[in-house]
């Protein structure tokens, strides 16, 4: 027991090191940004993923604001803008990936408040699409800036439903109809007097268990946030459906399956198994069509995510925040402004990296087609989806990561078949209202 003290202290003491040194790093770092290149320049840095697109979306933002330099910092994990927070080196953009941290960092009064700059800054949050409210406001206070996001959407290949003889599907196709298809689209070869998949017809992540939970009518919390509902008569519907879609009716590739078919040998993911033809359909946002325009001879269109009894889909975002501490702040406002501004929308809607966030007319002609890929006449229909898109639930009383940690645990023992459906519904229930009412008698489990 003593050694394990020892231990716990010992890690304890190189947390603390490793935290200093990344502040100290980070201090360094800021510093070296007043290099006599910049000299005349205001430098501010950027927290967001390396995406090539950043690159250009600084090009031109800095050939419009040629006063200010901006640094892309490819790392906004929550946990490393709290600890730059923390070491008072905040970045002076960050992005925040889902509605619970928003309200997080809000909650913990660090993010400034864009309510009183929006005119001065032509910051036009009443054009952007109302879906994308959890990561715009925080208790009336405009807290963040969504430039893209994207719907999920079923993404097909138009060339294996001809040869199968399959009609396209149309816009509010129904699951049956999808499992029809998919059944018709699975194909296999025997190997050694086994048959093994040559290809599937429909890849689904296995985190993007959304459209399953609310297929029915059904919920993951109570309106209070107070009880989880998975292990409501509606979500078991749509649990069991998703698990028979694999397990039942083998139109979904296990993950050991999905790692022999795909081409590498590595891991099967949703845009590699698609783009190799390996699957038929797939389920995603807009941002794999960049990976599909690279495989010339995919024939792809997109179509809506199959409905049960009404038609809803998930819609994913980000966005942009400004910390109090920012110590650029008239500079960061500017740069914060112009992810709305006609020319980086227009940049958005043509890279593929989702869908603009503005509902702006002249922007979704833009987008609904892009001549410089002529075959993907169908964009429209990312805009459209907006109107059945829904932001993932979240309660305030438990952490994102505590219920993914056990819905995975509980849901990787129902596809090894050590449990129902229904009765992985039932242990995720109660698993995360154990959770929830311990934070509820302790908030300070919540910090």
């Amino acid at each position: 027991m003593e050694e394990r003290h020892k231990a716990n202290r010992i890690l304890g003491i190189v947390s603390i090191i490793l935290g200093a040194v990344i502040i100290i790093a980070l201090g360094i770092y800021l510093t070296s940004t007043s290099n006599p290149t910049f000299k005349g320049k205001t430098v501010i840095r950027w927290c967001v993923d390396p995406n090539p697109i950043r690159k250009e979306q600084i090009s031109l933002f800095e050939h419009k604001y040629p006063n200010i330099h901006v640094i892309n910092d490819p790392g906004a994990d929550a946990q490393r803008l709290l600890t730059q927070l923390a070491g008072d080196v905040p970045p002076d953009v960050m992005t925040l990936y889902d509605p619970q941290t928003v309200s997080l960092f809000a909650k913990n009064d660090v993010l400034l408040d864009l309510s009183p700059y929006i005119k001065q800054y032509h910051i036009p949050v009443d054009k952007l699409y109302s879906g994308l409210r959890p990561y715009i406001y925080y208790q009336g206070k405009v807290v963040g800036i969504p430039e893209n996001c994207g719907p999920y959407v079923l993404f097909y290949n138009k060339k294996l439903f001809r040869e199968a003889g399959i009609p396209y599907p149309k816009p509010g196709w129904t699951w049956d109809e999808c499992l029809a298809a998919a059944r018709r689209l699975s194909t296999y070869k025997v190997v050694d007097g086994r048959q093994v998949p040559v290809r599937k017809g429909l890849f689904i992540n296995n985190g993007d268990w959304w459209f399953f939970i609310w297929m029915y009518g059904g919920h993951l919390f109570s309106p209070d946030g107070k009880t989880c509902t998975i292990d409501s008569p509606e979500v078991k519907k749509g649990i069991r459906f998703w698990a028979d879609l694999r397990l039942k009716y083998h139109v979904m590739p296990t993950t050991s399956e999905a790692q022999s078919m795909a081409p590498t040998g590595a891991w099967g993911s949703d845009a590699l198994l698609f783009r190799a033809s390996r699957v038929a359909m797939t389920v995603s946002g807009r941002w794999l069509c960049i990976q599909y325009r690279e495989q010339k001879d995919l024939d792809w269109d997109v179509v809506s995510v199959p409905r049960g009894i009404n038609r809803v889909t998930l819609l994913a975002s980000k966005c942009y925040s400004i910390p109090k501490t920012c110590r650029n702040r008239e500079a960061a406002l500017t740069f914060i402004g112009s992810r709305l501004n006609k020319d980086n929308q227009l940049l958005v809607a043509n890279y593929g990296d989702g869908d603009p966030t503005m509902n702006d007319p002249s922007i979704i002609q833009a987008f609904a087609y892009n001549p410089q890929y002529p075959n993907e006449r169908n964009n429209r229909l990312h805009i459209d989806e907006m109107k059945y898109a829904r932001v993932q639930e979240v309660s305030p009383y438990i952490d994102n990561l505590d219920v993914s940690a056990v819905m995975g645990v509980e849901f990787d023992k129902m596809w090894l078949g050590q449990q129902s459906s229904d009765e992985a519904c039932d242990v995720i229930a109660r698993r995360i209202n154990a959770i929830i009412r311990r934070n509820l008698a302790n908030p300070n489990f919540l910090n």
